[in-house]
């Protein structure tokens, strides 16, 4: 399963602090990677787990328990299309 977690801390934290987060983060199984952002959430966690995506999330909750996380799958249906793209990229390129 593939997708993201939205981070929004409970607190504003100094750099340090979101340094060690962004590598607690990084430490759960299934988050490939942590992006501290601007906007509207504070982070952006990418997701790619084989396991169960809502575990992921709860793994990502407990880190900030008071703050809010929100989970988004990616539709499946799109990246096999992109996947099929791609491919037929390949082979017309293959032709040459």
């Amino acid at each position: 399963m593939r997708g993201y977690i939205l981070v929004k801390l409970h607190e504003p934290l100094d750099h340090d602090a979101l340094w060690e987060l962004t590598r607690k983060y990084e430490s759960i199984e299934g988050i490939e990677f942590a992006s501290n952002v601007i906007g509207s959430y504070d982070y952006v966690l990418t997701v790619d787990t084989k396991d169960s995506f809502e575990r992921v999330i709860e793994k990502a909750r407990e880190l900030n328990p008071q703050g809010n996380t929100v989970g988004l799958k990616s539709n499946e249906s799109f990246g096999k299309h992109r996947e099929i793209k791609d491919l037929k990229i390949f082979n017309d390129l293959a032709k040459y």
